[in-house]
């Protein structure tokens, strides 16, 4: 049995007219002949398919699901998605997959319900504690659990000496009483005599309810915060002195008490385990490695894996230490948040850049001319400077809020390249590589996010196979069709394989 998961029997797959891009730059006021030549060159390979949709490559697609939907991780695909890959790719039990990017462990999790073995690799704190707990869904004591809803449903909060370790991006993000009951409770389930396993499950579905109690709303590069929260308040009460309109937050309406939040979770966990602890599944591993991506990749052994399946962290300037922020605060690692960002794969305006660092990295395991050689597959590639070129005139006519944006593109693409060739390296010949991503527009100027990676990866030595465009394209910012327009953006999942 799977975790509740679909796999279609039928792919059917269609090409479709009109998936192409026909002009790059707005108003034609930057070079865009090497996007439209990229554009041609793999035209074919755009195939818009009714097996994909927004759904399975959103978190939305595991609502509901056993087990996936225990911690709210925006941006993760669907376990459905994982399985008809697999299913496409023709991976079967004994073969590994890799996830270099493996979020809240989506595609090892999909990976042990059919009995395949996987490794993964991540950098947040809340998502390796929502695998340690996730992974031993076999191995809980459902008596122990239902002792310890017993226990909470006639528990009530009291005093606690405990204090929640705030940062600066979290400070007010809950009412005093909340607060309070939110580090009674994670006392009390830290000193309950039960298992390790057991504390370690009460401290995820504790972090998973963080934004369900707070005045805090998850919304892509940030937080929003309510009305109500004293953060809010003070920033109001200091632009009404100067004179200014008070900033309009948002009402997230009644907040449900901390004990509600936790025990309606516990439930949802325990009958997902209950149920789960029924069916026999095939033998697997799966392994969970902590740390950056550009670090681990170069460290695994060559042609191991039968396949990759993985969503990067996109290039539209989300940054996930802030949207996770309270539960990285939470979870006692708000004093690493600068390192935990700028470890991340550069999605961000704040991100710095990381090839003197990683050039350093090669040296130390005898690869520097490897780094190079890599280095010289993105610096030389026409799309890449022709993309840095139209950013920069875009900046000089004003067109882009933030110079920031410009390094932040030319990070993610180079780094994205070290990605590739160590996914080249890793997996064993007739892999397959499945990578979901957005297209993006900065400035009037759309990269072609998709076929571009897709160039970057053949450069490399990949194949490419295809490229499966969601039915649903992508809106863009509303600064962005306020001076440019609207202009659907391809959401994609680009199929390469080793030859």
């Amino acid at each position: 049995m799977q975790l509740d998961l679909f796999v279609a029997d039928d792919l059917l797959v269609q090409t479709v007219s009109g998936l192409t891009t026909e002009a790059f730059s707005h108003g034609n006021v930057c070079p865009q002949g090497e996007r439209l030549a990229l554009e041609m060159r793999y035209a074919a390979l755009l195939e818009e398919t009714d097996v994909f949709n927004r759904k399975l490559v959103s978190y939305q697609g595991n609502k509901g699901e056993l087990v996936h939907g225990w911690i709210r991780y925006k941006e993760g695909f669907s376990a459905q998605l994982v399985a008809t890959l697999i299913q496409q790719f023709g991976i079967l039990p004994g073969d590994t997959i890799l996830e270099p990017f493996a979020g809240s462990a989506t595609t090892l999790l999909a990976a042990k319900s059919l009995g395949i073995d996987a490794v993964g690799i991540e950098i947040l704190p809340v998502c390796h504690l929502a695998w340690q707990a996730k992974s031993h869904v076999f191995n809980y004591d459902i008596a122990e659990l239902r002792r310890l809803q017993s226990l909470l449903v006639a528990t009530e909060p009291g005093s606690t000496a405990g204090q929640f370790p705030h940062i600066t991006i979290t400070e007010g993000a809950f009412s005093t009483e909340t607060e309070h009951d939110l580090m009674f409770y994670t006392a009390w389930c830290e000193n309950l005599t039960v298992s390790a396993l057991t504390k370690t499950l009460c401290r995820l579905v504790l972090a998973s309810i963080l934004e369900e109690i707070s005045y805090t709303r998850k919304d892509g590069q940030y937080l929003r915060w309510d009305h109500r929260s004293s953060k809010v308040q003070t920033r109001n009460q200091i632009r009404i002195s100067q004179g200014k309109t008070p900033i309009k937050e948002v009402d997230k309406g009644a907040l449900p008490s901390v004990k509600t939040a936790l025990m309606d979770a516990l439930d949802i966990v325990i009958a997902d385990i209950a149920k789960l602890q029924q069916v026999t599944f095939r033998e697997s591993h799966q392994e969970l490695i902590k740390g950056n991506t550009l670090r681990v990749l170069p460290t695994l052994a060559s042609d191991q894996f039968a396949g990759v399946i993985t969503s990067p962290p996109y290039c539209n300037r989300y940054d996930y230490t802030r949207t996770y922020a309270l539960e990285i605060a939470y979870l006692g690692a708000g004093q690493e948040i600068h390192d935990l960002r700028q470890g991340l794969l550069s999605c961000t305006v704040e991100n710095r850049p990381k090839l003197d660092a990683l050039a350093l990295y090669y040296a130390s395991l005898g690869q520097s001319d490897r780094f190079t050689k890599i280095l010289q597959t993105v610096q030389r590639n026409p799309v890449f400077i022709e993309i840095n070129q139209a950013l920069r005139a875009r900046w000089d006519r004003q067109e882009i809020n933030n110079r920031g944006v410009l390094g932040m593109v030319e990070q993610y693409f180079t780094e994205l390249t070290f990605v590739f060739a160590e996914l080249l390296r890793v997996c064993r010949r007739g892999a397959y590589v499945a990578f979901v991503n957005d297209n993006v527009r900065y400035g009037g100027e759309i990269i072609p996010v998709d076929l571009f990676t897709t160039n970057l990866a053949e450069d490399l030595g990949f194949e490419p196979v295809r490229v499966h465009v969601l039915p649903q394209r992508k809106g863009n910012s509303s600064q962005q069709m306020e001076k440019f327009g609207r202009e659907a953006l391809r959401k994609s999942i680009t199929v390469w394989r080793k030859p």
